[in-house]
């Protein structure tokens, strides 16, 4: 394994078999698995390779339980498996290694065979294109959605999409449906459940705020304008309108002026890294007004009004 996980991934690995590896743990480990501590450039994890044959479900339950124990991510080192094993395991995120045919390691960001490979950007943020085509799919219930796909859909390029595909991956975001070399998307089984699975990776649309002297009467609503769209919640004195980062340019906005302190603001302009109303048109989708107010949700009643907005017109 040593020789062909350093050709393929162009780095120095240590992989180390010792019996400090096997202490605490029941005898089945001993009788029927070898444990390596593994180092590549730096990272350390570890690998269970079986001596015989054994089946996918125990080996996806001992996997769980050696890296739970250790507290390091655990790969599978493996001789041979079914077609249906590979896809299972790259489906639940399982990392495995074949001998002299495929590497998949998602801890690291690497998926690699001997066909070719690929190797995943590091992704520090989630952009507004994956964000939004993760909230789109969620709205859609996505089942098996290719790039083609949701390229069409958005008006985007397949490049775009597909960057955003690889960002799913590095970021572990569990909505990737892949078939040998081809990849989908599926959000089924429940919003709710849909949206607390992709919850924490994402992040606040608004790029910028602006407060201005006038109502300037754009027709997108956002913020807490838009929840009052889906809510009985009172807006502010002022209404929130929303511009993308594209239209701002053109909008005219940074010309105009803007409220200082003591003016009375005529209207607030948000400007956001992307923009969905497929739920009611130009109001602001309800999962990212929820991202857009998050500042204000201490406020009991907007609160209230955004559970309620989100039973009525998402679950």
């Amino acid at each position: 394994m040593k020789e062909y996980l350093e050709k393929q991934l162009k780095m120095n690995i240590s992989i180390d078999e010792s019996p400090e590896n096997y202490k605490g743990l029941p005898l089945l480990y001993k009788s029927q698995y070898r444990i390596y501590n593994v180092s590549s450039n730096g990272v350390n994890w570890i690998a269970l390779e079986p001596k015989k044959f054994i089946g996918l479900a125990q080996l996806r339950k001992n996997r769980a339980f050696l890296e739970k124990n250790k507290g390091l991510n655990c790969c599978l080192f493996l001789s041979d498996a079914t077609f249906y094993s590979k896809e299972k395991m790259r489906e639940e995120g399982i990392p495995f290694v074949l001998k002299d045919k495929e590497i998949f390691l998602p801890f690291i960001g690497m998926l690699l065979s001997n066909n070719g490979q690929r190797d995943l950007k590091p992704v520090h943020q989630i952009s507004f294109l994956t964000q939004k085509i993760l909230l789109v799919g969620l709205y859609d219930e996505y089942d098996k959605a290719t790039v083609t796909q949701i390229a069409k859909q958005l008006e985007v390029s397949k490049m775009a999409v597909s960057k955003s595909f690889d960002e799913i991956e590095y970021l572990e975001i569990d909505v990737m449906d892949s078939k040998g070399k081809s990849r989908a998307i599926t959000l089924t089984g429940g919003k709710k459940e849909c949206w607390e699975k992709i919850k924490p990776f994402l992040r606040n649309p608004i790029i910028k705020r602006f407060e201005l002297q006038e109502d300037i009467k754009l027709c997108r609503k956002a913020g807490i304008s838009a929840l009052c769209e889906y809510s009985m919640i009172s807006d502010n004195y002022y209404p929130t309108y929303a511009v993308t980062k594209q239209e701002l340019s053109d909008s005219g906005i940074k010309k105009m002026k803007e409220a200082v302190k003591g003016d009375t603001i005529g209207s607030v302009v948000l400007e956001l890294g992307y923009y969905i109303d497929t739920i009611k048109k130009d109001v602001q989708d309800p999962l990212s007004v929820l991202l857009s107010i998050e500042d204000e949700m201490d406020d009991e009643r907007v609160e209230g009004c955004a559970l309620d907005m989100l039973e009525e017109f998402v679950w």
